[in-house]
């Protein structure tokens, strides 16, 4: 298999303090609130990329199975945007998440003191090695 490098791109509502980014890509057909991960394979997330017009916590989140009705996410890794601005998070080693039967997935949340626009972009790498 070929190693295809996934931008996904997303936005917050600017309504809300806190809520799941709809993530967009050219690969995508529409703006999705998770990604599955397919069965055998690895989503390697080599960078983020967040910009905000104020404070913003953003996190990375996993699940197991996301098929079920409520599906429990958990909390893989965060970053925080201090105030207005933007940062760049590149990775030497990527934060790996894996597809064990291709019911697993991940997504990323905002937080933020008061309902402003954040921005976030990933890049990820589907992989089976």
């Amino acid at each position: 298999m070929s190693d295809e490098l996934l931008i996904l791109r997303g936005e917050s509502d600017g309504t809300s303090t806190s809520g799941v980014f709809s993530l967009d890509s050219d690969l995508l057909y529409s703006p999705a609130t998770f990604v599955r991960i397919p069965k055998g394979l690895k989503a390697k997330i080599w960078f983020k990329k967040l910009a905000g017009e104020d404070e913003t916590l953003v996190a990375l989140e996993y699940t197991y199975d996301v098929t079920v009705a409520t599906p429990t996410f958990k909390t893989v890794h965060v970053e925080k945007l201090a105030s207005k601005g933007e940062i760049s998070i590149e990775k030497r080693r990527p934060i790996v998440l894996r597809g064990f039967t291709g019911r697993e997935a991940f997504r990323v949340t905002w937080t933020m003191p008061t309902a402003v626009k954040a921005y976030v972009e990933l890049g990820v790498e589907l992989s089976d090695e």
